[in-house]
Formats: C-alpha cells, sequence, structure tokens
C-alpha cells in the first residue's frame, strides 16, 4: 500500500522530463521533420517529372555516377585534393571532378550500346 502512491507519481515526472525536453531541442526536431518532407516532395516532384520525360535515364545515370565519384577535398592554402590529384583551385578539382563524371556515363552507355550490338560513332576505349 505505501507503494502505490510513488507508481502514480512516474507518470507525471516522465511528462515533465518529455516537456522540458521538447522546450529544449523541439525547434530542431521541427526543421528535422520538415527538411526531410522537403526532401521527400522534391524527389516526389523529380519521380513525377522523370515519369513524363523518356530521357530521365541520363540524368539519372549522371546522379548516380556523380554521388559515386569522391569529393573534392580543399586544402589549407586554397589548392584542393581529388583522387591523389593536387589542383591550384578548388573550380579546377571540380571541374576534373565533373569531366570525369561525364566520361563515366558516356563509357557506360557506350557499354550498354556495344551491349546491344548498336554501332558506336566516335572514338572508342
Amino acid at each position: 500500500m505505501l507503494l502505490d502512491p510513488l507508481w502514480t507519481l512516474w507518470p507525471f515526472v516522465a511528462a515533465l522530463i518529455a516537456m522540458v525536453a521538447w522546450r529544449l531541442w523541439g525547434d530542431r526536431v521541427r526543421r528535422a521533420l520538415r527538411a526531410h518532407d522537403q526532401r521527400r516532395l522534391d524527389a516526389d516532384l523529380q519521380a513525377y517529372v522523370d515519369r513524363m520525360n523518356p530521357n530521365a535515364h541520363f540524368r539519372q545515370s549522371v546522379d548516380q555516377i556523380n554521388d559515386a565519384t569522391p569529393p573534392v577535398e580543399p586544402q589549407k592554402d586554397g589548392a584542393a585534393t581529388w583522387m591523389n590529384q593536387t589542383f591550384s583551385t578548388r573550380e579546377e578539382a571540380e571541374a576534373a571532378r565533373w569531366r570525369h563524371v561525364i566520361t563515366e556515363a558516356r563509357a557506360f552507355y557506350q557499354d550498354v550500346d556495344r551491349n546491344l550490338g548498336h554501332k558506336i560513332r566516335g572514338p572508342q576505349r
């Protein structure tokens, strides 16, 4: 009988802790949820646009290769490194990275064409 009042107190303590936690971190949680919802809406809109565009697979392939390519790492002196190469500016490194992404995408589609038996124009690797 002596423990019954204590057991009825704990739900109120838990509610009080939850209210204090919400006051402290509620804005961060709401911002994170809004950002997640916005990313999801953007992805849904992009999927809708992609269904209307018969050439959307080109953008999707480039996006996938871009995501798989390692990023440029800036250095303290203004230079940048990418794939163990040092460039004098970050812009040069980003341009080299983008050329790599486009070259990989082009090679992917050339391999697809070769596998399907299509003739490929231009220089071959």
